[in-house]
């Protein structure tokens, strides 16, 4: 079998209780490579069985084949540049090239007629070198593909560019993409950043008992740039202060979840200083009194999933809402439409990878893997 590809034949296995045959595990007998097919490896594996049973829709006359040879040697071409953010699991976001199989990320599944997050795993990752196109959206996010990527549109799956081969249907200006768009850029983590943490989880209303959330906090003070207490606001915060900040009140006080994204603190001082942070940051909101004796008080995050996903990724809290996007369903928005697809007229390492569900989320929309049809 050929590395880029897992093929399931769980249902036509011999034995129930063998071990899987795939590269690296037990069954794997040898590893070879060969000329005539270039950044390939071929694996000789113990089979447990040759038979294919043909699907019955097949107009073959027969029910079963046989074929000693599984995988793929297709060489597809579509690909991404290795800086593009990836959706993952943990609501955060890594940079394509930095994947690795195993990695559990977010893809998309069709419930209904809806499409909708769910979790998924990369099963494979490689890079090559093609011609590339920058792919530009009316809010101005930026995606870099070959000619052969495709992304998910109102319409469709669309290729970037046309091919010289086959006619084919590919992206054109008007078209919407579906997602939420570009994702906002993690913070840099410097000591002014650390120091608004800091205050930001020690105003709470409730102690941290978040193991990721304390180990933070432990990293902070103890740390190769430890921060001495106490730990007072500045006259001037600074934005990486104010990043800081809202991320610990996240952690201490904060909930994302059901389509909400909120925090709750008691004391005029606390809510005035979120209301200047999220300000700072450009974030709407609303404050709701919940008529509670204690005065807690709550702010809701107003502008619906993007605006959620870009406080986590712009503020950064330890506690980034593990699968809280799962079931949440997508839609494509006029702020996605295509604005220009252009050849960058040179090639460029590119990559891609293969997941559970077929796709991606590649800089908050929803793009094609390599090797699945949907």
């Amino acid at each position: 079998m050929c590395s880029t590809v897992i093929v399931r034949w769980d249902s036509q296995r011999v034995d129930q209780q063998g071990q899987q045959t795939l590269p690296g595990l037990p069954g794997l007998i040898r590893s070879v490579r060969t000329p005539e097919f270039a950044d390939m490896v071929f694996h000789e594996v113990h089979a447990r069985s040759v038979l294919n049973k043909v699907p019955g829709r097949s107009p073959m006359p027969f029910r079963w084949t046989i074929n000693p040879y599984r995988g793929c040697s297709h060489a597809c071409r579509y690909c991404l540049a290795g800086e593009t953010p990836i959706l993952t699991a943990d609501g955060r976001t890594r940079p394509l090239a930095e994947l690795t199989v195993g990695d559990e990320i977010y893809g998309t599944e069709r419930q209904g007629n809806r499409r909708r997050y769910v979790t998924t795993r990369v099963l494979a990752h490689w890079s090559t070198v093609k011609p590339a196109y920058r792919l530009t959206l009316r809010d101005g996010t930026q995606l870099i593909a070959s000619g052969d990527h495709r992304f998910l549109t109102d319409r469709g799956w669309r290729y970037i560019a046309e091919s010289q081969e086959r006619r084919r249907a590919v992206l054109a200006t008007g078209d919407k993409l579906v997602g939420t768009g570009g994702f906002a850029a993690a913070p840099k983590g410097r000591v002014d950043y650390r120091c608004g943490y800091l205050l930001g989880i020690a105003g709470g209303h409730d102690d941290p008992d978040d193991p990721r959330v304390l180990d933070r906090a432990r990293e902070y003070l103890t740390g190769a740039e430890s921060i001495s207490l106490p730990i007072e606001r500045p006259l001037v915060p600074s934005e990486e202060w104010h990043k800081g900040f809202l991320a610990g009140v996240f952690d201490v006080d904060g909930e994302f979840a059901r389509g909400y994204l909120r925090v709750a603190r008691t004391g005029r001082a606390n809510i005035s200083m979120i209301s200047d942070a999220l300000l700072r940051l450009d974030f709407r909101f609303a404050l709701e009194d919940l008529g509670l004796r204690s005065g807690v008080q709550r702010i809701r995050l107003a502008g619906g999933l993007p605006e959620h996903l870009r406080f986590l990724h712009t503020v950064d809290p330890a506690r980034t809402g593990d699968g809280e996007l799962a079931g949440v369903a997508l839609r494509a928005a006029a702020r996605l439409g295509i604005e220009t697809v252009e050849p960058l007229g040179l090639e460029m390492p590119l990559f891609d990878i293969t997941t559970g569900t077929g796709d991606f989320i590649a800089n908050g929309v929803v793009s094609h893997n390599c090797s699945c049809s949907l």
